[in-house]
């Protein structure tokens, strides 16, 4: 038998207008479980909902919003990360 925790997450399901998801509504479960969710803010989300920390309200807002960013940097970056390569040291001749 599902925890009602657990039910409660896959039946939620908020709109999304970034990413993959643009314009689909998903289970607040399927974004969790997401690329764009990293797993240790997974867990850590889980385990506050599950213990009564956090409200549904909550756990959707901060979910939507790493959602969002996470879409956004992906937009925002070229392929190859910045930074990579040489780069002169301050005070170097």
């Amino acid at each position: 038998k599902e925890e009602p925790w657990k039910t409660t997450l896959k039946t939620t399901a908020v709109h999304v207008e970034a990413g993959e998801f643009r314009g689909h509504k998903v289970s607040l479960w399927d974004l969790l479980h997401s690329r764009y969710i990293p797993e240790e803010n997974r867990k850590e989300l889980l385990e506050l909902y599950e213990a009564g920390e956090l409200s549904l309200e909550q756990v959707k807002t901060v979910v939507t919003t790493i959602v969002t960013r996470a879409a956004a940097g992906e937009r925002a970056e070229p392929p190859g990360a910045p930074g990579e390569g040489p780069r002169a040291e301050p005070g170097a001749p």
